[in-house]
């Protein structure tokens, strides 16, 4: 990076490294730099779109995704996650869209699953999203191969937010927490669990999860995080102080 900060290869390694080694925020520089190039446009978008995902940027994650489809238009694994990207931003229709094109490419590809509940949650199709958790529940027992902890923790929280939408609330809790004791220090549990719980007017105990999977882990994202939250609260939470200071 030194000798060239221009170099599309070593844009693309230097934000790839940052992201295996959770600080999507400092990886967004040079995963821009290197989507430009069409040898990478493709890894290097959907890096990107994650790393903005996971900043919450969802507006630069489906820019980021636009990208990597440019490259791939039928690409499955895309198509999920810009209809992610989109349904952070209300883009319901629009990531509907992406879900039925998915399903079209390929059915029984585990990524558009997430994505396609949350998006018949919000159009009100609540029989269709529980035929979707059923199916796949049922895929699951009678797979060949287990599903991975990443599936599995995608898996849990997708039934957290079915109980939520569904207005739920006390379900929804004991499956958040469920999610927590299974995955305890995973990225999406933690965070989507702190969502949560400001979600239903329980700020302190977001903070204390935040804080304490933190202090467990020393990981970058949940750091930052921690210290995004901190400074956001203000007032309400004066007495906690921030990891890492102002940057």
């Amino acid at each position: 990076m030194d000798e060239d900060p221009t170099d599309f290869e070593v844009n693309y390694l230097f934000g790839k490294s940052l992201m295996h080694t959770g600080e999507p925020s400092l990886a967004i520089w040079s995963l821009r730099r290197a989507v430009k190039s069409s040898a990478y446009a493709f890894d290097a978008g959907m890096l990107l779109a994650q790393a903005a995902l996971d900043s919450r940027t969802p507006e630069d994650s489906i820019d980021a995704v636009d990208f990597a489809l440019a490259a791939q238009p039928d690409n499955v694994e895309a198509l999920a996650l810009r209809a992610h990207a989109k349904l952070k931003v209300a883009r319901h229709a629009e990531a509907l869209a992406d879900v039925e094109r998915a399903l079209e490419l390929h059915p029984g590809n585990f990524a558009i699953v997430v994505p396609r509940v949350l998006v018949l949650l919000e159009f009100q199709r609540v029989d269709e999203a529980e035929a979707v958790l059923d199916a796949e529940k049922h895929s699951e027992e009678t797979a060949d191969d287990p599903l991975g902890e990443e599936i599995q923790a995608r898996l849990c929280l997708t039934n957290a937010a079915f109980a939520f939408e569904s207005g739920d609330h006390k379900s929804a809790e004991v499956m958040y927490a469920d999610c927590l004791d299974a995955y305890p220090t995973h990225r999406l549990v933690v965070l989507q669990a702190v969502d949560f719980y400001d979600a239903i007017g329980q700020q302190q105990r977001a903070t204390a999860l935040l804080r304490r999977t933190f202090e467990q882990t020393r990981a970058t994202h949940f750091g930052y995080a921690l210290s995004r939250r901190v400074r956001r609260l203000g007032d309400e939470e004066q007495s906690i102080s921030p990891p890492f200071p102002e940057v």
